[in-house]
């Protein structure tokens, strides 16, 4: 039987491009929203929520890496800090990037809550925007030592 790693491991890259489209558009959208004092409106609530629903399977595809490819055992072990690409992925990414999940679940939760619409725009920019900056700087783009990967991955399967 054949690893599904390698299709998980596509997924996970791929899927990077909707969360970062997401939260580009609500951090726009929340931009313009707070200098137009713009009503929040359900489309706004309905973008946040759909790059919320984005990070959590990214998250769920990257927890299901993290535990199968041993990362979570190097983590134990005290290998995490012997090399750049064991701390990377063991400590940097992972927590960096579940950091960034959390805030996007704040800037969602803004948006249900009863208060005026200028406190939702700029709670959710701030939430989104932290985040969006820390998923840029937590992907391994291609380029970057050590850890980088293809920008437009492909997907290697051993026959």
């Amino acid at each position: 039987m054949q690893s599904l790693s390698p299709y998980v491991i596509y997924t996970h890259s791929i899927f990077r491009y909707f969360i970062l489209l997401f939260a580009v558009i609500v951090v726009i959208q929340s931009l313009i929203g707070m200098l137009s004092k713009k009503k929040f409106m359900k489309t706004n609530r309905m973008m946040a929520l759909f790059l919320m629903i984005c990070c959590d399977i990214q998250l769920l595809l990257g927890l299901s890496l993290y535990f199968s490819n041993g990362w979570a055992s190097k983590l134990t072990s005290g290998e995490a800090f012997t090399s750049v690409g064991n701390r990377f992925w063991t400590v940097e990414h992972s927590v960096g990037m579940i950091v960034a999940i959390i805030l996007v679940h704040m800037g969602y939760t803004y948006t249900k809550r009863n208060m005026d619409d200028d406190r939702k725009f700029k709670r959710l920019f701030w939430c989104v925007f932290a985040a969006m900056c820390i998923f840029f700087a937590m992907i391994p783009w291609e380029g970057k030592q050590v850890v980088g990967r293809p920008n437009m991955p492909t997907l290697h399967v051993a026959s």
